[in-house]
């Protein structure tokens, strides 16, 4: 018995078979989210014999020049205005010329095409953009990587309709609209495939128009801090 044969039905298979029946089920959404794509190179990785030359024969990723400018540029500028103790353990939060700089120079919309506002970037500039920016703070890196991975922009891109597209994507990509993801959950921490949580979608009317209630209660919060009203009083069509 050769070594590679000793591993895989002396070693391997009676691991499969024990983490086979403690594992949960794959749910629907995870199976449609491994069919979703390929495994390229990585595959190789676990027969045991990658094929290294496979590796090697394709090109490494580069910037383009527009790319490269950027990341010398403002994605330098703003790591320069980057105070990480200040923000973790003083401000609890980005200041807010920190805040406008991003948006000014869509950092949100590196993913979102051009004609749509946004700077169409590759993914390894956007790759690039996130390394460099962690170096000096994680809190920004994260900001500015959540709107561009996690964000509904690649989603509108994909599956919207030309006038979601339209409505949304320009706002994104100068950020005025900030996109948030819910991903920690009681019983599933930060695993989004195994959460079970369930939700109720409220709707009211605002400004003569249906809302959902998400947005009625943002735009209640920002009329109570600004004075104009109360919360509770913009809340009564929910």
């Amino acid at each position: 018995m050769t070594s590679f044969a000793f591993r895989r039905d002396i070693v391997t298979k009676p691991i499969f078979s024990w983490a086979r029946g403690v594992l949960p089920a794959m749910s629907d959404t995870e199976r449609e989210a491994l069919e979703a794509g390929d495994v390229w190179w990585d595959a190789d990785l676990f027969t045991g014999n990658p094929d290294w030359s496979k590796l090697l024969s394709h090109a490494p990723a580069i910037l383009t020049p527009e790319e490269a400018a950027f990341l010398h540029g403002p994605v330098d500028e703003l790591c320069a205005m980057l105070d990480d103790w200040k923000i973790n353990w003083e401000w609890r939060d980005l200041p807010g010329e920190v805040w406008d700089f991003i948006k000014r120079e869509k950092f949100f919309g590196m993913i979102i095409p051009k004609e749509h506002g946004g700077l169409g970037f590759s993914p390894y500039a956007h790759s690039e953009v996130v390394r460099k920016i962690s170096s000096r703070s994680l809190t920004a890196a994260v900001t500015v990587m959540v709107p561009n991975s996690l964000g509904p922009g690649e989603l509108l891109m994909r599956f919207g309709t030309r006038d979601q597209q339209q409505q949304w994507l320009p706002r994104l990509a100068d950020g005025r609209e900030i996109p948030c993801f819910g991903l920690t959950s009681p019983e599933a921490g930060s695993d989004a495939a195994s959460m079970i949580d369930t939700g109720i979608i409220c709707k009211g009317t605002f400004e003569g128009r249906e809302v959902l209630g998400l947005a009625e209660l943002a735009q209640a919060l920002h009329h109570a801090r600004s004075g104009r009203d109360t919360v509770g009083s913009r809340l009564q069509g929910l």
